[in-house]
């Protein structure tokens, strides 16, 4: 069973839209860093905005499908495929993070995972457009 915030339209965007400018302005601060070439700081931005999807974004779409989604597919059998795909997003951010972090374990540089970061970005805001339309309107 999920809990209630992720059941209500309103309590769920605002987590979504919390954790989306959180990360959002981190990888804005971060693509500055590089800019300067801050280098040591912006690798310590890295390891905290990396840490940051893990525990807020991440952790987020874990509970997601471990209540919420089992949730509706009980209540909503016709929503499966859907759920599949919303799924299917969480599974493409844990990718593109572990991608990163691989990266930024063996000293690559930057300009890449910085578009990562932004695909990120991409993914996360329209998967919870998606998920707020298609699940949290039944």
């Amino acid at each position: 069973m999920s809990g209630p915030a992720l059941r209500q339209l309103d309590a769920h965007r605002s987590i979504h839209e919390a954790a989306y400018g959180q990360v959002k302005d981190m990888t804005e601060v971060l693509k500055r860093l590089y800019r300067e070439e801050r280098l040591e700081e912006a690798k310590q931005a890295e390891l905290i905005l990396i840490e940051h999807w893990r525990d807020h974004i991440i952790s987020h779409a874990t509970s997601e499908e471990e209540g919420l989604y089992q949730d509706i597919k009980q209540a909503y059998p016709d929503m499966a495929d859907t759920i599949t795909q919303l799924t299917r997003d969480h599974d493409l951010l844990r990718k593109i993070l572990a991608r990163i972090e691989e990266s930024l374990s063996a000293d690559q540089q930057a300009e890449e995972r910085l578009m990562m970061y932004d695909s990120l970005l991409v993914v996360n805001w329209h998967h919870s457009r998606d998920e707020e339309h298609y699940l949290l309107n039944l």
